[in-house]
C-alpha cells in the first residue's frame, strides 16, 4: 500500500508492482505489507501534490497552523498514541517506552512549528522614488527521504515545518519501516490536511531519488541517511540542468536548476568525560544514551574518551550500568534493549565484532541466547569496548548498534584532538564542572552539535544538524522556515503613469 491523494492506494492487476513484507525484527512476524512505487508512481505521486499545492498554498499561514495543532491534539490522547507506539515498536523493535516517546517527540514537532505561524515577517523600505517590501511565499512540492531508526521523528522534522509554510510534500519512507509513517499520513488527512498535500511512496531510495532529482515540480529534498547515499542523492541532482545555489537562513543547500537540498548523514559522536564530574551520574548517562534504540541513533555517542586519572573508576560503573539492560522484545514492559531493526545491519555489526580482540571486549560481543519466538530475533549483547587500535572501524566509521567505546585521554587537548579526528561532525558532549573547559570544548569541538553535561537532546526550536560530511544545511529551529520558503521582492514607483 502507499498514500496517495487521500487514500490507501493498492495497485491494480494491470500495474506490477513490487510487495514487500515488514517484519518484526524480534519475533519474525509478519507485521505488514507494503507495495513499491515505480516510476511512474512516484511521479504521480507528486503531479498529486503539485495539485494540491494550489489551494493550500493559498490558505493563510494561520489556518495551516489551526489545522496542524487539531493534528497534534489528536495524537496527544493515550488511545491514539499507544496504537501509534505499538506499530512503530512492531516493525522496528525499540522498547515501547522509546516509541511512546518518539510518538510525543512528533507532538513537540508540529506545536512548535504550529506556533510560529506569525512569524513569516516582509521588510519594508522607502525612498524619494517609492518603496518596497518583501513577502514570503512557498516553494512548491518538497520531497522527504526517511531513515528506518526513528521514522516518525524524522518524518515529522521535514514534513510540518513544509506543511506550514504552505507547500505539499512526498515522502519517501524507508521500506524496512515504513507503516507508521503511512499511519500518520492518513490520521493527518482525516483530520483536516487536504487531500494531495502529503503523499507517502515506499519505494527503492535509488529510484525515488531518480525521481525527486529530475522532476521539475520538485523544488526541495530532505534526506536523512547514510554518507554514501546522500552523496548519490546529491550527484543525481548535480545531473540536472546545470548547478546552481540556493541558500536560505538555516545554512541552504546546493542542488540542480534551483532545487533546495538538505542532507543529514549520520554521525559518530564523541563524548568528552572530565575528571572533575559524579562518575556515577555520567557512566548512567552514557549508557543511555549509547544503548538508546539499539544504538541505532546518529546523535547516539559511539566514541566515549575519559580522562585517564577516573578511566578505571568509569569503566566499571559503565560495566554495573551495562549488566543492568534487559535485552528482549519491545512490546515486553521489562525491555530496555530491543533488536537490531534489519537483518542487514545486524550481520554488519557481528561482522566487525568479529574482528574485535577478544581481549578487548569488556561486555557483551555475542548474541544472547534467548528462547522462544526470540530465538531468531536480530539480538545482539550490549557490548563494551576498549584498548583498541586508533583505525580501527569503531573508531572511524558510524557503528549502528549496541556498542561502546572506551578510549583514555590524557587531558581535553587530546580529547578535543581526538574527536576531531573523523569525517563525521555531528554532534559531540562535554561532561565537567569547569567553565573553562567548557569554553574550550565549545570553541574547539567540530560538530554541528556540541552538548555539555547531556548528550543527544534535539529540541524543534534549535537547528540541527552536521559539519564535515555528517551533512549539509540543517533541520529544526525557525530559521529552517526560510528554507521552505521564497522571498520576493516588490517595488513601487510613487508616482502614477
Amino acid at each position: 500500500m502507499m498514500f496517495i491523494s487521500g487514500q490507501m492506494r493498492f495497485p491494480n492487476l494491470a500495474e506490477k508492482l513490487y510487495s514487500k513484507d515488514v517484519f518484526n525484527p524480534a519475533t519474525g512476524e509478519l507485521v505488514g505489507t507494503v507495495f513499491l512505487a515505480d516510476e511512474k508512481t512516484v511521479f504521480d505521486a507528486i503531479s498529486s501534490s503539485a495539485l494540491a499545492f494550489e489551494s493550500w498554498s493559498k490558505k493563510s499561514a494561520q489556518e495551516r497552523g489551526l489545522i496542524l495543532l487539531q493534528i497534534s491534539t489528536a495524537l496527544k490522547s493515550e488511545k491514539q498514541k499507544e496504537e501509534l507506539a505499538v506499530l512503530l515498536t512492531k516493525e522496528q523493535g525499540k522498547p515501547l517506552f522509546e516509541s511512546r516517546r518518539e510518538i510525543e517527540g512528533v507532538t513537540e514537532v508540529i506545536d512548535y512549528f504550529a506556533g510560529l505561524y506569525s512569524s513569516f515577517h516582509s521588510d519594508f523600505y522607502e525612498n524619494t522614488n517609492g518603496y518596497a517590501f518583501t513577502i514570503k511565499q512557498p516553494l512548491g512540492v518538497c520531497a522527504a527521504i526517511l531513515p528506518w531508526n526513528l521514522p516518525a521523528l524524522i518524518f515529522s522534522w521535514k514534513v510540518i515545518p513544509a506543511l506550514l509554510c504552505g507547500n505539499a510534500v512526498v515522502v519517501k519512507p524507508s521500506t524496512t519501516c515504513p507503516l507508521t509513517v503511512l499511519k500518520l499520513a492518513e490520521i493527518f488527512y482525516e483530520l483536516g490536511l487536504p487531500s494531495g498535500v502529503l503523499n507517502v511512496i515506499p519505494a527503492n531510495g535509488e529510484l525515488a531519488a531518480g525521481v525527486f532529482a529530475k522532476s521539475p515540480q520538485i523544488c526541495k529534498i530532505s534526506f536523512t541517511g547514510s554518507i554514501d547515499a546522500g552523496k548519490s542523492v546529491r550527484r543525481q541532482i548535480a545531473d540536472g540542468l546545470g548547478v546552481s545555489n540556493s541558500l536560505g537562513d538555516s545554512g541552504g543547500s546546493i542542488g540542480s536548476a534551483g532545487k533546495r537540498l538538505t542532507l543529514e548523514l549520520g554521525g559518530s559522536d564523541a563524548m568528552i568525560i572530565c575528571d572533575d564530574v559524579n562518575i556515577q551520574t555520567c557512566a548512567a548517562e552514557a549508557v543511555r544514551a549509547r544503548f538508546f534504540n539499539c544504538g541505532q541513533a546518529c546523535v547516539s555517542p559511539k566514541r566515549i574518551f575519559v580522562f585517564e586519572s577516573i578511566f578505571d573508576d568509569f569503566k566499571d560503573q559503565v560495566l554495573r550500568e551495562v549488566s543492568k539492560i534487559k535485552v528482549g522484545n519491545g512490546l515486553d514492559k521489562n525491555t530496555t534493549l530491543g533488536p537490531i531493526c534489519d537483518k542487514t545491519q545486524w550481520e554488519s555489526i557481528l561482522s566487525i565484532l568479529r574482528f574485535v580482540p577478544q581481549e578487548s571486549v569488556l561486555a557483551g560481543g555475542k548474541v544472547p541466547q534467548l528462547t522462544g519466538n526470540l530465538k531468531g530475533g536480530f539480538f545482539i549483547e550490549p557490548t563494551v569496548v576498549s584498548d583498541i587500535s586508533n583505525d580501527s572501524v569503531l573508531l572511524t566509521e558510524e557503528i549502528f548498534g549496541p556498542i561502546m567505546v572506551l578510549v583514555p585521554v590524557k587531558d581535553l587537548d587530546e580529547a578535543v584532538l581526538r574527536a576531531n579526528d573523523t569525517k563525521f561532525g555531528l554532534g559531540a558532549s562535554v561532561w565537567t564542572n569547569d567553565l573553562k573547559r567548557v569554553q574550550k570544548a565549545v570553541q574547539e569541538l567540530k560538530a554541528g552539535v556540541v552538548w555539555v553535561n547531556q548528550h543527544s537532546r534535539v529540541l524543534p526550536s534549535l537547528p540541527f544538524g552536521g559539519v564535515k560530511e555528517s551533512g549539509l544545511g540543517r533541520e529544526n529551529g525557525y530559521r529552517v522556515l526560510e528554507d521552505y520558503l521564497e522571498t520576493k521582492t516588490v517595488v513601487i514607483k510613487n508616482t502614477m503613469l
